[in-house]
């Protein structure tokens, strides 16, 4: 965010003249009050106009801190909760196309920019894959809805997502409906571009799904 030194100051301001308020009314108190009782009273109220701008202030800090924290653990948070379910998208995907390799980085990144003939010959959406799917896609769509309250992702990360939320109702609707091989295709490997651009968004993104393709034991050699 760009720094203002305008609303800098307007933010200031309050403080500053109840800083002043405070000097003042001490000083005036001291040479001009006429008996003591009044003295002590504008001393107690200088006290108090010098005492808001800590208050407010620490305050302001601790709030901030807060904030801070919060928003911490909400990014954590969402960033385990979307790279665990990228994850089980990809093995789906994997899974309805037959690929029965080592899941690596590379093998990965191999699969991904496949185009929609070789998708199409390789495609076999069961039930069971399906039912997975609708879970899926309705766990991101609730991740999508938990992030416009809290203004977690960033703006290209929103679009990256909710685009592949729409590829995945688009993929669930021709297979409820028409169950067209070479339109399911395509949806296919539009969701796998979106994947790959999630990965391209944020290299922590990139990092991050790496160590959960090590944690969770993917590198495990299958049959072909």
């Amino acid at each position: 965010m760009k720094f203002s030194f305008r609303n800098f100051l307007l933010k200031l301001l309050p403080y500053l003249l109840s800083i002043a308020g405070g000097i003042i009314l001490y000083t005036g108190a001291i040479d001009n009050a006429p008996n003591d009782n009044v003295r002590d009273l504008v001393i107690n109220v200088s006290a108090s106009l010098l005492s808001i701008p800590l208050v407010f202030l620490l305050y302001d800090y601790t709030n901030s801190r807060i904030a801070n924290t919060m928003k911490r653990n909400l990014i954590n948070s969402m960033d385990d909760k979307l790279n665990i379910l990228m994850l089980n998208i990809i093995g789906l995907l994997r899974e309805s196309m037959g690929v029965r390799s080592k899941l690596t980085t590379e093998n990965l990144n191999r699969m991904l920019i496949w185009r929609s003939p070789e998708i199409s010959r390789r495609l076999k959406l069961t039930p069971r894959i399906l039912v997975s799917l609708h879970e899926y896609h309705n766990e991101l769509d609730s991740l999508l809805y938990r992030d416009s309250q809290n203004s977690v992702l960033t703006t290209e990360q929103n679009r990256i997502l909710s685009s592949m939320a729409r590829d995945m109702t688009h993929l669930i609707n021709e297979n409820k409906f028409r169950r067209n091989q070479h339109l399911s295709a395509k949806h296919v490997e539009s969701i796998m571009g979106r994947i790959l651009d999630w990965l391209d968004s944020s290299s922590v993104a990139a990092m991050n799904l790496a160590q959960h393709l090590t944690d969770s034991g993917a590198g495990v050699e299958t049959k072909k």
